[in-house]
């Protein structure tokens, strides 16, 4: 979704990713080596979207991971920024000298089943379609090169594994929604964009319960952010 602002694997940094086209029926170089490597040397570098949030929330309560909703997992696990001095987003804290990501414990993830999208897709990424594709996908090149090499995969078969259907609902809401939600900030300008901010943080982050279905409530939550924007503008 924020695929021309930040990075293929969800960052601000997109400068340093490469991404290349790529069709469900190609077949690519890549092995998992197990190494973590691709958790490292990622700080200010991962994006939590609501979903991820959410997911992330899920699996923490139920696992002990020292949360009871949703603004636990903002609080404890990651940290505020901002796209374009208007826009605001969370990025997944890290950890040590190597910046690697605050979930790597002993070179593995430790919330693997309930780990961002990005991370779920990685190697590849995903952007919304057009001329009838729903969906168009891409490879990112970094400077990992030992992960491309020692087998393949097939594009299809990763997204059939990694793109869960939960993520391709939520990506397409978000394509319905966003362009409206960036052209009201706009209109808002500075000040009405700092005066909003906190009610934009509530209905796009936090109003979440985490023992009811995520997408019905990410649904209503931008209903009701559209609704009082237009209010505002």
């Amino acid at each position: 979704m924020y695929f021309d602002r930040i990075s293929g694997r969800g960052g601000t940094q997109a400068s340093q990713q490469v991404v290349i086209p790529v069709r469900p029926k190609d077949q690519v170089a890549f092995s998992c080596r197990l190494c973590g490597d691709c958790c490292r040397r990622v700080e200010n570098s991962i994006m939590l979207e609501p979903l991820d949030a959410y997911n992330l929330g899920r699996y923490l309560l139920e696992h002990g991971g020292g949360v009871d909703n949703i603004e636990d997992v903002y609080g404890q696990y990651a940290h505020p920024s901002m796209l374009h001095d208007a826009y605001p987003i969370f990025l997944l804290n890290t950890q040590g000298e190597d910046q690697s990501c605050i979930f790597l414990k002993d070179s593995k993830c430790s919330v693997y089943e309930g780990r961002p999208r990005v991370c779920n897709l990685y190697p590849f990424t995903v952007k919304g379609g057009d001329r009838g594709r729903r969906f168009m996908y891409y490879q990112c090149l970094d400077s990992r090169a030992s992960h491309f090499g020692g087998g393949k995969v097939k594009i299809g078969d990763w997204m059939y594994r990694n793109f869960t259907k939960d993520a391709k609902d939520f990506m397409e809401m978000e394509a319905s929604m966003l362009p409206e939600l960036g052209m009201l900030l706009r209109k808002l300008g500075p000040d009405g964009r700092r005066q909003f901010l906190f009610r934009l943080l509530y209905y796009r982050y936090y109003n979440y319960e985490l023992d009811q279905p995520f997408l019905p409530q990410y649904q209503e939550n931008q209903r009701q952010l559209i609704l009082a924007l237009r209010e505002e503008v």
